[in-house]
């Protein structure tokens, strides 16, 4: 393989990275800001429901990063995409909390089950933001 052709391989391989990899630590301080639930103590203090609805969230905002990246339309493509689906997951959070009375009082107290259907939600909303990125 020519080295020059190796050397930009490498180097957009390291951009895509460090890019996806910031963007999910954006995604954790603004989805941690915006929602009521003080996500890293309710998780630091063990509750399961929190961090099954937060996982969910991460993943399917993951989701669309990676199809992003998969897509290479283009860097910028790639960004803009990638918020849209911190959009996505906080649309996802507003209808869930308008469905579920008491949302944040059911995850606050550990209901696991709020937790799971909260959680796989957000992913589904993901898989399916992720599979319109072109």
């Amino acid at each position: 393989m020519d080295e020059a052709l190796l050397s930009q391989l490498v180097i957009g391989y390291i951009a895509y990275l460090l890019t996806g990899l910031a963007l999910l630590a954006l995604f954790f301080v603004v989805y941690t800001r915006l929602t009521p639930h003080e996500e890293r103590r309710q998780v630091r203090e063990g509750n399961v429901a929190v961090a099954i609805f937060f996982s969910g969230a991460m993943l399917g905002f993951t989701a669309t990063i990676a199809s992003g990246i998969l897509t290479h339309v283009n860097y910028g493509s790639f960004v803009g995409w990638s918020v849209s689906a911190l959009v996505v997951q906080l649309l996802v959070y507003a209808v869930l909390d308008r469905t579920f009375t008491n949302l944040r009082a059911a995850l606050e107290g550990g209901n696991v089950a709020v937790g799971t259907i909260g959680g796989a939600a957000a992913l589904c909303a993901g898989l399916i933001n992720a599979a319109c990125v072109f």
